[in-house]
């Protein structure tokens, strides 16, 4: 025997199952820093009350003749970001960089959810809009409680056009 103890197996499992809980951890907190900062960000920019909403959300260009369309005349806005209603429309900012995007609620023509059963609470919303160069476009949101997300637009936004 050496001048090292040995190790049993259940020691290297839990010294595994420690640093992989450790990790998962410090992973869930850089994320929720990251959300509160940007959620802050975003509220100071716009005044006290003006946020409706946020989630976490992922952003991909529907598919269609209007897909490679670019909301500003540049390329598609896609990722892993944060959705957030405002009174006015619907603002989504990536968690890295500055990629963001915003639909105002007149410019919004079409939003659908898939059935409920289809595919967990995480389905897709398609949202089809108006961008800057009046061209139809269209982004696919994948959110948590999409169906909720979809009435909420559609009472908040939609709902408004008179």
């Amino acid at each position: 025997v050496g001048p090292y103890p040995m190790v049993s197996p259940l020691d290297l499992l839990a010294l595994i199952g420690l640093v992989l809980g450790t990790l998962a951890a410090a992973a869930f907190l850089a994320f929720a820093v990251v959300r509160w900062r940007l959620a802050r960000r975003i509220a100071s920019a716009l005044g006290p009350g003006k946020i409706v909403m946020t989630a976490p959300a992922r952003l991909a260009p529907l598919v269609g003749p209007s897909a490679g369309d670019a909301p500003s005349g540049g390329e598609p806005v896609g990722g892993w970001g944060l959705l957030v209603l405002l009174p006015a429309g619907l603002y989504f900012h990536s968690w890295f960089g500055d990629r963001e995007l915003f639909v105002a609620g007149p410019s919004i023509t079409y939003i659908g959810v898939p059935d409920p059963g289809s595919r967990g609470a995480r389905g897709p919303i398609a949202l089809r809009y108006l961008n800057a160069a009046a061209k139809e476009d269209g982004i696919a949101i994948r959110l948590p409680y999409a169906e909720q997300w979809a009435a909420a637009i559609r009472s908040r936004l939609i709902g408004r056009k008179s």
